[in-house]
């Protein structure tokens, strides 16, 4: 039997080769382990060193188990002031968002730093779209919703915010959207400000095709390359 949290942590030790009694030291002290099951107990990923990417992990392997609903409020908490201007920052980003053809209404909203994420598909040899064309008529998301709307504050100058985006043309079949935004600001008094917005499909027995990044240049999109097998 595992005795609480202390069993599971021997347990992966024993797991991941760092037992004392065996002398092995395959993992460094502190170094970061994870694995994720999905809804039926299985492993699904798993990793050491590197944090896993949530949101992709959620899109490919944890998608929701039944549709979801336009009208979920948001999640307010009024005895953390930090939550409700998150939820108010995440607001007038998505009004921008759907409503705007400038760009100069989007540039307050973000800091004037780029996104190590962002940075990552550029240097790979992607392209950037920027936010004079992202906002387009043809191309922003004009009539989208969103709904669920939550806030994390992860310190006095760093926060997350989550929602699930209803596209206008997503159907009866429920082609949603889980986005997540990160948040920074200088300190404790000063305004917060978007660092990076990214979406990705997330919707009722259908694994994610691609991601979309963006920061204060604009949006970068990543699609999943086809699964390779080989035989031989």
């Amino acid at each position: 039997n595992v005795d609480g949290q202390v069993g599971w942590v021997e347990y992966f030790d024993e797991l991941l080769g760092a037992n004392e009694e065996d002398g092995n030291q395959n993992k460094k002290d502190g170094e970061l382990a994870w694995f994720a099951l999905n809804f039926k107990g299985r492993s699904i990923a798993s990793g050491m060193g590197e944090a896993p990417r949530v949101l992709e992990l959620l899109g490919q392997q944890l998608q929701p188990m039944e549709l979801l609903d336009e009208d979920d409020k948001a999640e307010v908490r009024d005895d953390v002031p930090a939550v409700n201007q998150i939820l108010e920052a995440q607001k007038n980003f998505y009004k921008v968002l759907t409503d705007s053809d400038d760009q100069n209404e989007m540039t307050p909203i973000f800091t004037s730093q780029s996104a190590e994420e962002v940075d990552e598909v550029l240097n790979g040899g992607g392209r950037i779209d920027d936010w004079s064309k992202c906002l387009e008529p043809d191309a922003r998301p004009a009539g989208m919703v969103i709904s669920g709307s939550d806030a994390w504050i992860s310190s006095s100058t760093r926060a997350y915010s989550t929602c699930i985006e209803f596209p206008p043309n997503a159907g009866m079949d429920g082609a949603t959207l889980l986005a997540v935004q990160r948040w920074g600001r200088e300190s404790e008094d000063g305004e917060w400000k978007l660092e990076l917005h990214q979406t990705i499909p997330w919707s009722v027995g259908s694994r994610a095709g691609g991601t979309l990044r963006c920061d204060c240049r604009g949006c970068v999109a990543l699609a999943r390359a086809p699964e390779k097998r080989t035989f031989g």
